[in-house]
């Protein structure tokens, strides 16, 4: 499973991938309008970024505090 993670970025990237294709397919068969597709995939994303950025400051605090 890991190295699927690396392929797509990581685990957090492999879920809103899946989340975007599922969205995506809403699109498609018509359960979903354009504007509620773009609405979720901003959510995805922005969910995203949010969980990546406290991860990496997550990081940053704990070395801080190992010196």
């Amino acid at each position: 499973m890991e190295k699927l993670y690396g392929l797509f970025g990581g685990r957090k990237m492999l879920f809103a991938l899946i989340l975007l294709i599922i969205a995506t397919i809403f699109l498609f068969t018509d359960k979903s309008n354009f504007d509620g597709w773009s609405n979720f995939v901003i959510w995805i994303f922005g969910t995203y970024c949010v969980g990546n950025g406290m991860e990496h400051l997550s990081e940053i605090k704990s070395k801080n505090k190992n010196k």
